[in-house]
């Protein structure tokens, strides 16, 4: 997927007088991707680059504080856009519309009901969304970019996160503006009053936003359309975990599908049948295992491994750590 927060983070770690370039060269990345509007990882690996960024940073409040430290201009079209509309409800369509630019795997809503209104990111069958840092930073980055459009009215009445309850919440509740936080939810979002979604943008440019409006329409027609279906495979093979090991016939059963022709089209979006069940056992595996109340014998059960020796091996080899050191 396409992650522009990666080159944030890298940018970060230089102003606080780190080397990103060590992690650039760990990941694979390209030398230009602190500079880049966005580098391509997968979606474990940006999980990964994240929590290794963490480790390097020594700061487990990394996504609040890129989204605190967020540059200007980052977020091209659709950042000047929101800026530009008339009133908040405006600038968080233009997000919503225009968020496809950045990525086609992570969708962004914004509905209203009964005089509130909810915002929420979530990935089909990624419970972890795009991991702990990443969803601190696109909730503390739309609300700041809110109270920089409206003041300080651009307060929610609760947040919710995919990822597990961090250990300390302080600086999250801070920066959120409310305590009402919760976690495990497989979405970020937040709710605000339908009220606060009629405030003026102070920036609003009318004659400026029919011109963003239009760049922005025409990028979204260029693009190609989203291909999703090693996202029907993920989702399959998570309804599958829930009772024993997928297989690829059972899985090509489940999507209507012959197991040939589900390699076939998975090849042809650059994976495999086992690398699909791979990453999902991988996500599986890091949000279980930060559950502290989840024995580690239950989770290799649930992740369909004959043993639990076979699991630890293979956390092991996703995270670089064990799953006792991952606990902290």
């Amino acid at each position: 997927m396409r992650a522009r927060i990666v080159g944030l983070v890298l940018a970060y770690m230089r102003r606080r007088g780190g080397d990103p370039g060590a992690l650039i060269r760990s990941f694979g990345l390209p030398a230009t991707a602190e500079t880049d509007d966005a580098v391509m990882l997968p979606l474990t690996s940006l999980h990964a680059f994240l929590e290794a960024a963490e480790r390097a940073t020594q700061d487990p409040f990394l996504g609040i504080h890129v989204a605190i430290d967020y540059r200007r201009g980052a977020y091209g079209v659709m950042e000047y856009a929101s800026r530009s509309a008339p009133t908040l409800r405006d600038a968080l369509l233009r997000i919503v519309r225009f968020s496809k630019l950045m990525t086609d795997h992570v969708d962004v809503t914004l509905e209203e009901k009964d005089g509130v209104a909810r915002v929420e990111q979530k990935i089909a069958s990624h419970p972890l969304c795009v991991g702990r840092h990443a969803n601190e930073f696109f909730v503390v980055t739309l609300l700041a970019q809110g109270r920089s459009l409206v003041g300080d009215r651009c307060l929610p009445a609760r947040v919710w996160f995919a990822h597990p309850r961090p250990k300390k919440l302080d600086e999250l509740v801070a920066a959120v503006g409310t305590e009402q936080v919760t976690f495990d939810a497989e979405a970020n979002g937040f709710e605000l009053s339908g009220s606060v979604l009629d405030l003026p943008v102070l920036t609003s440019d009318p004659p400026l936003l029919d011109v963003l409006d239009k760049h922005g329409e025409e990028s979204l027609a260029q693009r190609p359309a989203a291909a999703d279906f090693p996202s029907q495979v993920r989702r399959a093979i998570r309804e599958r975990l829930r009772e024993a090991a997928p297989t690829l016939d059972g899985v090509a059963a489940d999507l209507r599908t012959s197991p040939r022709t589900l390699q076939r089209r998975l090849s042809g979006d650059g994976t495999s049948f086992a690398r699909v069940y791979e990453a999902v056992r991988e996500e599986l595996a890091r949000a279980y295992v930060a559950d502290p109340q989840m024995a580690l014998s239950e989770i290799a059960f649930l992740l369909g491994y004959a043993d639990l020796s076979a699991f630890l091996r293979a956390f092991k080899r996703w995270t670089g750590q064990t799953p006792t050191q991952f606990r902290g």
